[in-house]
């Protein structure tokens, strides 16, 4: 079965990993390409000889997709992904969902209401780093995670990512991916007390850097802090459990597992492995195999949205 794709959203993600490895993908074919852009959405559309839209309404009424994905800003979520589901086309959602709670569940009861499949893209959870981390940690209690995002300020000047009011800051935006995998790792959050300090980074207008720790809903403690004050980029997490102490990245896993030291290194795309599975999802009409279904990925875009209200509040949350 050849699935036919539309892209709402052709800048970014889209251009950086999306359409590459769908062109990889003999099943998948894009039919249609829609962003507020003209000419990003006509250069995207020629790519693929398919044509090219200013209006989501429009793109699904002349392509009928066997499913969507959704790149856009988080400030730029409207009725793109309920207008999908309620055509009954599945759904990739990048991440993060939204700016607010209200509109991601707005989402989530549209695609639960249409039966629609719904993957976002945390693509850590595709990576082999952390496939490994949740293979060695099976069975095994988790005391304590550690996590980092550390890196620069995205975007040129003036850019979206560089305002909360668009982006919702560097912990919603961009260390959503570390927050996500501690939650893949260990569990649900029950509470989150987070601290930041605004110092260094003058080209942003939200915390440069925060530290949030996190109890587990099976009493794990998890810390995570970010910095996009950072002169070089660090990412990944620490983990202490019972046997086992790991350090993990995207691509590696090293450390001592059962007193043996372990140091292992992989070469995989998680993009490439995401899409893949989004589009055998959609084949096959099974979700049951996709590592981050849409309500999943609300529990963590929630978290990222308490450690902001706990920084802004100076009081932990309860979620």
């Amino acid at each position: 079965m050849t699935v036919d794709l539309a892209f709402v959203g052709a800048g970014g993600i889209a251009q950086w990993q999306h359409f590459d490895n769908l062109e990889a993908i003999d099943d998948a074919r894009i039919v249609g390409v829609c962003d507020v852009n003209a000419e990003t959405a006509e250069s995207a559309a020629d790519r693929f000889d398919a044509p090219a839209f200013s209006d989501h309404h429009d793109l699904y009424a002349e392509t009928d997709p066997d499913a969507v994905f959704v790149c856009l800003p988080p400030f730029a979520h409207d009725d793109q992904e309920v207008a999908a589901a309620e055509h009954g086309y599945d759904l990739f959602v990048e991440k993060p969902l939204a700016l607010s709670a209200e509109k991601a569940r707005e989402i989530e009861a549209a695609i639960e209401a249409n039966d629609v499949l719904a993957q976002v893209g945390y693509d850590w959870r595709y990576s082999a780093g952390v496939e490994r981390a949740r293979e060695i940690l099976s069975g095994r209690d988790v005391g304590y995670v550690d996590g980092y995002w550390w890196g620069g300020v995205a975007g040129g000047e003036d850019h979206w990512w560089r305002h909360a009011e668009k982006s919702g800051g560097q912990v919603v935006e961009q260390a959503t991916h570390v927050y996500d995998t501690v939650r893949h790792l260990v569990g649900d959050v029950d509470r989150v007390a987070a601290a930041g300090s605004h110092r260094l980074a003058d080209e942003v207008d939200f915390s440069d850097a925060t530290s949030a720790t996190m109890t587990h809903e099976n009493g794990a403690i998890s810390h995570v802090s970010t910095s996009c004050a950072a002169e070089d980029d660090k990412h990944g997490l620490e983990v202490v459990a019972d046997g086992a102490t790991i350090e993990v990245t995207e691509q590696s896993v090293s450390g001592v597992v059962d007193g043996d030291e372990i140091d292992e290194s992989f070469d995989r795309n998680p993009y490439a492995a995401e899409v893949e599975s989004f589009v055998d999802a959609v084949a096959s009409g099974d979700g049951a195999g996709l590592r981050s279904p849409y309500a999943d990925a609300r529990q963590t875009f929630e978290l990222t949205l308490a450690v902001n209200e706990s920084i802004e509040n100076g009081e932990p949350v309860e979620l």
